[in-house]
C-alpha cells in the first residue's frame, strides 16, 4: 500500500509539473504575440515607413549636409535593425501564437539563422552610428575650431564606412553560432514484403548550436566580456558624457543669442544641434533599460508572467522604438523639416508645382556664435 500510494503521488506531481509547463508555454505564447508581434511589429512597420521618409527629406536638407548625412546612414540602419527584428520576433511569435506551420518551414529556419546575427549588426551599427553623431556635433559646437578638419563630408564618409565594417566583423561569430540539422528517423513495418511502402520516413528540421556557441570561453569573453564593453558601457558612457556636455554649450550658447538679438522662433526651431541632443537622448533612455536587463538576467529564460519576463519584453520593445522614433523627433523638433516634407508631400497633388523648400532657409544653422572663422567652419556641418 506504502508504494502504490508514493507511486500515485509521485504521478499526480508530474501532472502538476506538466499542467503549470503547458500553463507557462500558453502564458508566453500570449504576452509574446502581444509585445513582440502587435505592439513592436507595429512600431517596426511606422519606424520603417517614417525613416523612409526621413531619409528622402533629409537628402533635400542642403544647409548642413553633415549632419543630414550623419541622419540619413543612422535612418538605413535603423531600418535594417527593424527588418531583421521583425523577421526574427514578430513574425515567429505570429507563427507560433497560431499554431501556424508554415510550407516554407524550412527556409523559414534558414532566415531565423540569418536574421539573428543581421540583427546584432544593425544594432551594432545604430549604436555606433549614435556614437559618430554625438562625436561630430561635439566637435562642431564645443570644439569648432576643429569642425573644418574633423567634421568633413570625407571624414563623415571615413566614419560611416568603418562603424558598417566594425558591426559587420564584430558580429561575424554569431554566423557560426547555430547550425541547420535535418534528423531523419525510420518507422519500418515488420512484414519483409513492400518494403518501399511500408517505410515510413520522418524528418524534423530544426537548429541547434554549434561547438562555438555552446563553448564556455566563447561565452565569457564574447558575450560576456566584449558584448558589454562595445554594445553596454563604453557606447552609453561616450553617449552620456558628450551629450551632457553638448546640451550644456548649447544652453550657454542659446543665452548669449537672446542677449546679443532677438533671433527668430524659426532659426531657434532649425537648429540641428538641438535635434541630434535630442536623438541621442532617446537613444540613451531606450537602451540603458535593455543593457542593465541583459546585465542582471543575461540570456536566461524568465518564467511568464513574472515581472522579470515582462520587463525582458519591455525592454527588448524601447530598443525598437529608439529605431523607429527619429522621425516624430525630426517632425516635433525642427521646423525645416516639416516644411521641407509638406512641400514634398505636396508635389504629389495633381496639378501642383514643386517649391524648393530648402532654399528659404539660411545655410548656417549652427550653435556658434563666436567669430567669422566658427560660422565658417560650422555652416555646412
Amino acid at each position: 500500500m506504502a508504494d502504490n500510494s508514493n507511486l500515485t503521488s509521485l504521478e499526480n506531481a508530474s501532472d502538476v509539473l506538466r499542467s503549470d509547463a503547458l500553463q507557462q508555454w500558453q502564458c508566453t505564447l500570449h504576452v509574446n504575440f502581444i509585445i513582440n508581434t502587435f505592439i513592436a511589429g507595429a512600431l517596426c512597420v511606422l519606424g520603417f515607413t517614417g525613416n523612409t521618409l526621413s531619409f528622402f527629406v533629409l537628402s533635400r536638407d542642403k544647409g548642413t549636409p553633415v549632419a543630414s548625412l550623419l541622419l540619413r546612414a543612422l535612418a538605413l540602419t535603423d531600418n535594417f535593425f527593424l527588418c531583421a527584428w521583425f523577421l526574427h520576433f514578430s513574425l515567429e511569435n505570429l507563427f507560433q501564437y497560431h499554431a501556424v506551420v508554415p510550407q516554407f518551414h524550412i527556409s523559414w529556419l534558414y532566415v531565423r539563422v540569418y536574421t539573428y546575427p543581421l540583427m546584432f549588426v544593425g544594432q551594432t551599427g545604430t549604436i555606433w552610428l549614435t556614437v559618430l553623431i554625438a562625436v561630430s556635433r561635439y566637435i562642431a559646437v564645443c570644439k569648432p575650431y576643429h569642425a573644418a578638419k574633423y567634421c568633413s563630408m570625407r571624414m563623415v564618409r571615413r566614419g560611416i564606412a568603418t562603424v558598417a565594417v566594425f558591426s559587420f566583423l564584430y558580429n561575424l561569430p554569431r554566423f557560426f553560432e547555430a547550425k541547420f540539422v535535418v534528423v531523419v528517423g525510420n518507422k519500418q513495418n515488420d512484414t519483409l514484403n513492400d518494403t518501399q511502402n511500408d517505410n515510413v520516413t520522418k524528418s524534423t528540421y530544426t537548429l541547434v548550436r554549434t561547438t562555438l556557441g555552446n563553448s564556455y570561453y566563447y561565452q565569457l569573453i564574447y558575450f560576456d566580456v566584449l558584448y558589454y564593453i562595445f554594445s553596454f558601457v563604453l557606447p552609453l558612457v561616450l553617449l552620456i558624457y558628450l551629450n551632457t556636455r553638448l546640451t550644456l554649450v548649447y544652453r550657454v550658447i542659446q543665452r548669449r543669442r537672446r542677449s546679443m538679438s532677438a533671433r527668430s522662433q524659426d532659426n531657434q526651431d532649425n537648429n540641428i544641434t538641438l535635434v541630434m541632443i535630442v536623438v541621442i537622448l532617446v537613444f540613451i533612455v531606450c537602451n540603458l533599460p535593455a543593457r542593465v536587463v541583459q546585465l542582471v538576467w543575461g540570456y536566461k529564460t524568465q518564467p511568464c508572467p513574472g515581472g522579470a519576463f515582462i520587463v525582458y519584453s519591455i525592454s527588448n520593445v524601447l530598443e525598437v522604438f529608439n529605431s523607429s522614433a527619429n522621425f516624430v523627433i525630426y517632425c516635433l523638433f525642427r521646423r525645416k523639416f516639416r516644411r521641407i516634407l509638406r512641400s514634398s508631400v505636396c508635389c504629389l497633388g495633381p496639378g501642383r508645382q514643386c517649391d524648393d523648400a530648402t532654399s528659404r532657409y539660411p545655410l548656417n544653422e549652427t550653435a556658434s556664435t563666436c567669430t567669422k572663422t566658427k560660422n565658417t567652419s560650422e555652416s555646412t556641418i
